[in-house]
């Protein structure tokens, strides 16, 4: 696997017992297990929507640095303003390297936890080379969608993200992106 790197905000995926607690980026990690070849910047821990024009600007200047490294990135955040960070990011970040953002709709300590599966999917789609060139990405519920294109369509369902008007690009499989169209 092509190293990643995974930059963490914070959100429902690093949440336990509530919003107060927040897990570090190292033990959001820790929920996914397997072996990845992974660098961590714990970059922010706070709820997705106190994110500032100015968190998001440092947030892409080190993406940019990072994809300029030869790594995939992957943003891990709260789903309250995925879409907004992701279509920031697609402005902001133009490289063939693939940038994904994804996040959790349920905490780590509830049944049926989104996150793990969710994070599995975007390292894959950061590591995969067929899915450069697609600008960034978001990725939830195993479907893969352009920033420019996903919408956030419920506030509790796993399967919140939509991508009116075109669809995913494409979808992971058994860990493997399959891109169906560019």
């Amino acid at each position: 696997m092509a190293r990643v790197t995974v930059f963490t905000l914070g959100g429902t995926i690093s949440a336990r017992g509530g919003d107060a607690a927040r897990m570090s980026g190292r033990e959001v990690l820790a929920e996914l297990g397997g072996d990845h070849d992974i660098v961590l910047h714990d970059f922010r821990r706070v709820p997705s929507s106190t994110l500032t024009h100015a968190d998001l600007a440092a947030l892409a200047a080190e993406i940019r640095t990072t994809v300029a490294a030869g790594s995939g990135a992957v943003v891990v955040q709260g789903t309250d303003t995925l879409e907004e960070t992701a279509f920031l990011l697609d402005l902001l970040c133009t490289t063939e390297r693939p940038v994904v953002v994804t996040g959790a709709m349920r905490r780590p300590d509830l049944p049926g936890a989104d996150g793990p599966a969710n994070l599995a999917a975007a390292l894959a789609v950061a590591a995969d080379p067929a899915c450069r060139d697609l600008g960034v990405l978001v990725v939830m519920a195993d479907e893969i969608h352009a920033a420019r294109h996903a919408r956030k369509t419920h506030t509790t369902s796993v399967a919140t993200f939509a991508s009116p008007g075109t669809g995913p690009l494409g979808h992971v499989v058994e860990g493997a992106p399959r891109i169906l169209f560019r």
